[in-house]
């Protein structure tokens, strides 16, 4: 109803003026050859408006003309490209429901109804090639798709993904370099990169990333400075078995600082100083870690630490060396077990009673008690007597291990990288898995011997 009357006052305009003009006063005249033409002039501006009037229309009748073919072209090329755009759409859905037969049909089309368009169509190309098996033309399609700025991002993600397939872990790395460049706080992009990098060993580069992925929000603080730790040991072995002493002790002090009483970090450190033939300082951070955290390990790593004169009784000499130990700090169910063992050695069997039944106070373990009993079998003692410290051992708790929480698998020690599957801070301090899985040496990966853990409480 508006339009109508609005229609209506646009008619009553136009006749209103058009009767306006027509009453003006005056005349036009027009001489041309002797000709002589004389109009009111009202009605020669009305005439000249439809002169004007009319050649406009009749020239964009002509321009119609003479632009068709270039404006059919034009509507062609659209309707070509909502064409290919669909196919796009449709061979993109194909892919996602792993639809090859499809995928393929609409990429042919979708290639050939966009043609020169280096962005989403070629990347339809190179997932059908994926899709079967094709993957050097899903690499020449990634590569292709480098070439536009819009769309390369996508290019890197196709060919990193493809190099991480075949185990090309430098082209890999060098393509998640690349990725990160273009979108610097993506987290998944730092992952992998950061995987990579644990793989290829590169552990202080890893670290580097380490920091800029914890800045994502993404990873867990406690996971982040767990692997922190376990890079920065990672590290010091590295430099400790090139010959760079200093350097591995740099490094093992940062880990320290994280966590002071983290065992491996005293016992690498220890072994850096005694591989640079400095006992004196080894045998001193031993002693000041046993002070605060006393364990298996650092026993352990304190009786090797002393040095047996020739012709002195070693095992005597390491029963003093462990009962120096434990005048420094006594509280610890491992130390008073091993005290024990090399008292029974000597055929001590008080002291090894008395060690024993310490151990038994501050925490008594299966270990424990298969011990006891055997200190007891050869002691002579009776049959009952053995018998129910094997009755205590089969309902004792078991001893923690250093135990991969990714495979189950035991460790002689801790490392940063569990073998042979190659999984990167996985071995924690903590119970056995119920399968029972083997223990494992760090070199070889082969079974061991029972024997003392070197490792903590």
């Amino acid at each position: 109803m508006i339009k109508a009357l609005w229609f209506l006052v646009k008619i009553a305009v136009l006749i209103a003026l058009a009767v306006w003009l027509a009453e003006l006063p005056g005349d036009f005249r027009f001489e041309w050859q002797g000709y002589v033409v004389t109009a009111k002039a009202g009605l020669a501006l009305i005439a000249l408006l439809a002169f004007i009037i009319a050649v406009v229309f009749f020239y964009q009748v002509l321009k119609t003309f003479v632009d068709f073919p270039r404006s059919y072209g034009r509507y062609s090329e659209v309707r070509a490209k909502e064409r290919g755009y669909r196919a796009l759409t449709r061979g993109l859905t194909a892919v996602a429901a792993g639809d090859a037969k499809t995928a393929k049909i609409q990429a042919q089309r979708a290639g050939e109804l966009l043609k020169g368009d280096t962005g989403l169509p070629v990347l339809l190309a190179a997932q059908v090639a994926r899709m079967e098996g094709r993957e050097d033309d899903a690499a020449l399609s990634f590569a292709k798709l480098l070439e536009n700025p819009d769309a390369s991002f996508l290019g890197v993600r196709g060919l990193l993904q493809t190099a991480l397939d075949v185990g090309d872990d430098e082209s890999a790395v060098a393509l998640a370099e690349k990725a990160l460049a273009l979108h610097p706080k993506q987290a998944w992009i730092l992952k992998i990169l950061y995987s990579l990098q644990i793989r290829n060993a590169d552990w202080l580069k890893a670290e580097k990333t380490l920091r800029r992925l914890e800045k994502t929000a993404e990873f867990d603080p406690a996971k982040g400075r767990s692997d922190r730790i376990a890079l920065f040991l990672a590290q010091a072995e590295a430099d400790k078995n090139n010959g760079f002493a200093a350097d591995a002790a740099m490094m093992v002090q940062k880990a320290q600082a994280l966590d002071p009483l983290f065992t491996p970090a005293t016992l690498l450190l220890a072994d850096v100083f005694v591989a640079d033939k400095k006992l004196r300082k080894a045998r001193k951070i031993v002693l000041k870690a046993w002070k605060s955290a006393p364990n298996a390990a650092l026993a352990q790593c304190w009786l090797s630490l002393n040095v047996v004169k020739k012709g002195a009784d070693e095992k005597a000499v390491k029963l003093h060396a462990m009962e120096i130990l434990l005048k420094q700090n006594a509280h610890s169910a491992a130390g008073q077990r091993i005290a024990g063992e090399l008292a029974a050695q000597l055929h001590i069997w008080g002291d090894a009673r008395d060690y024993f039944k310490r151990a038994e106070d501050l925490g008594a373990t299966m270990l424990l008690y298969k011990d006891w009993a055997d200190m007891e079998e050869r002691a002579g003692s009776s049959v009952a007597v053995v018998h129910d410290l094997l009755e205590k051992a089969s309902r004792a708790r078991a001893d923690k291990v250093w135990v991969c929480h990714q495979t189950g698998n035991i460790y002689e020690r801790w490392s940063a990288v569990a073998s042979p599957h190659n999984s990167f801070n996985t071995i924690f301090w903590d119970f056995p898995f119920a399968h029972g899985a083997p223990i494992l040496s760090l070199d070889s990966g082969v079974k061991m011997q029972r024997g003392l853990i070197d490792a903590p409480e």
